[in-house]
């Protein structure tokens, strides 16, 4: 049998988290569906041609998408930063890279699957109850090509990677630490692309944003500077590579835990 990864030992490993866990994750699950439900209720216009309009189910949908999966993802690792908690895990008969493709389950191809479809299970209740004689009722369009949409989920993808990595980094208060990470590593990248911007354009230029355009003024005429839309798919690639880079990391660490 395999020290790496063994399917059976995974599968056992899995059960047994799903068997420990199960009912306090039903129970969050029925919590956060039942405000969900109650969000998209108080934002239902009766006098309107829509009665719930796409926006307000964007809103609805990012809003707990981002809160719930994030808290979440920050949890997953969390008993490792308790020593007797820490204890019972590591001494847990299964190789470092199961022990973490379990969390990694949860965390993302899980609880997207049960948010996402229960999600559209209240949505749709709701607005069979609003819609009614010559109202208009249109359900979130995730997966349309023509909104792309979709894309939310990859950018939360993104976003769970970096806490995952937090999970596992810090000892306690993972959610608020690696929120407060990120917004420096955010406001470090603002600062060095505005200071690259003004060493490369104008000295004069404001605030400028990673993967914007610089529009600045000369003279009496304004210009504007950006990368041509054959080389912006180079951003999605940076995207992945921060992606796998965070899981290498929260990887890596689970690994010194073990050792």
């Amino acid at each position: 049998m395999s020290q790496f990864f063994s399917i059976s030992r995974f599968g056992r490993l899995f059960s047994k988290h799903t068997a420990e866990h199960g009912r306090g994750y039903l129970l969050a699950t029925g919590v956060v569906l039942g405000l969900l439900a109650l969000w998209l209720a108080t934002s239902v216009n009766g006098s309107a041609v829509e009665p719930l309009p796409v926006g307000n189910q964007i809103g609805a949908f990012v809003t707990g998408l981002l809160l719930v999966g994030l808290l979440f993802t920050s949890s997953v690792f969390a008993p490792l930063g308790d020593k007797r908690q820490a204890t019972a895990a590591l001494m847990l008969p299964a190789s470092t890279w199961e022990k973490f493709l379990v969390g990694w389950c949860y965390v993302l191809p899980v609880f997207l699957t049960v948010y996402v479809s229960g999600f559209f299970l209240v949505d749709a209740l709701v607005l069979h109850f609003a819609a009614g004689p010559g109202k208009i009722a249109k359900l979130l369009p995730l997966f349309s090509q023509e909104s792309k949409l979709y894309y939310i989920l990859v950018g939360y993808a993104v976003l769970s990677s970096g806490f995952l990595w937090g999970s596992i980094f810090f000892q306690k208060q993972h959610f608020v630490r690696t929120a407060f990470a990120g917004l420096l590593g955010a406001v470090a990248l603002v600062l060095a692309n505005t200071m690259l911007a003004k060493i490369l354009l104008k000295p004069s230029l404001d605030m400028v944003m990673p993967f914007s355009n610089v529009t600045f003024q000369e003279g009496q005429k304004w210009y504007s500077v950006s990368v041509a839309p054959a080389y912006n798919g180079w951003v999605q690639w940076v995207m992945l590579g921060l992606m796998l880079l965070a899981w290498a990391g929260a990887f890596a660490r689970l690994k010194e835990k073990e050792i």
